[in-house]
């Protein structure tokens, strides 16, 4: 009987797959980064058909190292980016544009535009961007209504090569797209294709999160094996850490996102983000989220500037410094997000003199990212029924640094628990999918390294305070 669980996990800059037993136990992984093109300040862009090679290849050699064959697997589960755009041709699978990642800002005026008239669209969202991106393929718009085409986000696009043709998508990847319908999110909103002028059969259908939602191909990863879950990254870090019915954590990766679940009701009040976490038949699970639309990318940005060789140089670097020498940094590659939701927020680097070291600078750069979350969790706390000292379980691939975990804890003033499984979503994507072929399988393991503050709650509001005053409330750049 198959009896391993594959998890495949498509982010921003980096993309795994990796099988895990019944147990929850990690055999066999493989991952590789991505690189994004930026063909104008604010565009944002991959290549999707190599990054589906890329994939098929990461599979492949999950599969070798686990020591299984692909008919071992009783489960596939995907989790990807949001709000990606991709355009592909039907009969091939083949894309027609290059993949528009969720933090290009090319949609920056449709999105006002399309706010005037009554939808309710983010620049991030893919809503705000389809429309250029399809326009700008050749006979694009005849061609989709034709049904020659076919778009989606991300995991749709996989779903299509590994199933040979499935044009899907669920819920909680739909609602970041902008696209489905906020009170009846069972459905897409009519109103807003109509209104762009996009016909509905260019959209996949709404699926549920779990199921046997589709089956692959032999010839995309050599056998059949279901499809148990397609879920968007930062809900599938809700299954890892146990927090599907209540609870929250923080997912530090290009992003750093922290979701709190909120049951059967969308959050729109609290000035966190309303989203799907999950849908399954007529029951929709919500989740409220706010996000720092630039975490561990900034480090590779100090890489660019020549700050450290490498990420892992500098988070070393940070280790050295005792404070950060008065340098602050507004971490904004892409604007800022919550509580801002500014797309025009540059990136700033305040107080850096002369006698500040390379390692300060490091450290100011992890801090950056630590202190926009602080925003967002004194946000969580104040608008959601959260124990004011309840720790915040947090993975991601920023978290592998233990300089950031604590100054994270420290800027807190609360115990941050760092998950056993760095890369969360990968594993909630893979419990995921076991759910909905109906394996049986372990409870996620929640306890992993932790982190206490070293400093009280309040010298971090006042260092947080004296941040914001620093870089993020003086309005020059």
């Amino acid at each position: 009987m198959p009896h391993l669980l594959l998890g495949i996990d498509v982010g921003t800059s980096g993309a795994r797959a990796m099988v895990f037993t019944g147990d929850l136990r990690e055999v066999g992984a493989a991952q590789a980064p991505l690189t994004s093109e930026h063909p104008q300040p604010d565009r944002a862009e991959q290549d999707a058909a190599a990054l589906w090679e890329t994939v098929q290849s990461l599979v492949a050699a999950a599969l070798a190292r686990a020591g299984c064959a692909p008919d071992d697997l009783a489960s596939v589960g995907i989790t990807t980016q949001r709000s990606s755009v991709v355009i592909w041709e039907r009969s091939s699978g083949e894309p027609v544009a290059p993949m528009v990642l969720w933090n290009d800002l090319r949609g920056m005026d449709r999105a006002a535009e399309l706010r005037a008239d009554g939808h309710p669209v983010m620049p991030i969202a893919a809503a705000a961007k389809l429309e250029a991106t399809l326009d700008a393929v050749p006979d694009g718009r005849r061609r989709a209504a034709d049904g020659e085409l076919a778009w989606g986000t991300l995991d749709s696009y996989l779903v299509h090569r590994l199933s040979g043709g499935r044009h899907i998508t669920d819920r909680s990847c739909a609602w970041s797209s902008a696209y489905l319908d906020f009170f009846d999110p069972t459905r897409w909103n009519e109103a807003l294709i109509s209104h762009q002028g996009l016909p509905i059969d260019f959209f996949p259908s709404l699926c549920d999160t779990t199921g046997r939602l589709a089956t692959t191909t032999v010839e995309a990863i050599g056998a059949e094996v279901p499809i148990g879950a397609v879920i968007a990254d930062q809900q599938a870090g809700m299954f890892a850490h146990g927090t599907v019915d209540d609870g929250w954590k923080a997912t530090y990766g290009t992003s750093g996102v922290l979701m709190i679940a909120t049951g059967d009701t969308p959050d729109f009040r609290s000035g966190l983000v309303p989203m799907v976490l999950a849908g399954n038949g007529d029951r929709t699970s919500f989740a409220a989220e706010g996000m720092v639309r630039s975490a561990g990318e900034m480090l590779l940005w100090a890489v660019g500037e020549g700050m450290a060789d490498s990420v892992q140089e500098l988070a070393t670097l940070a280790g050295q410094a005792h404070d950060s020498g008065g340098v602050g940094i507004r971490p904004a590659l892409h604007g800022l997000g919550t509580p801002y939701n500014d797309s025009t927020a540059e990136v700033a680097l305040r107080g850096r003199t002369d006698h500040t070291t390379p390692a300060q600078t490091a450290l100011a750069i992890l801090e950056s990212v630590a202190f926009r979350m602080c925003e967002i969790v004194d946000l969580t706390v104040t608008g959601h029924p959260v124990d004011p000292q309840a720790p915040l379980p947090v993975d991601g691939g920023l978290t592998r640094s233990d300089v950031f975990c604590q100054t994270q804890a420290d800027l807190l003033g609360r115990l941050v628990i760092r998950h056993p499984q760095i890369e969360a979503t990968v594993l909630g994507a893979a419990l995921a999918g076991a759910r909905g072929v109906g394996v049986e399988v372990a409870e996620p393991e929640a306890a992993g390294d932790l982190f206490e503050p070293t400093i009280d709650g309040h010298e971090a509001h006042e260092r947080l305070r004296a941040w914001q005053a620093q870089v993020i409330d003086r309005p020059d750049g």
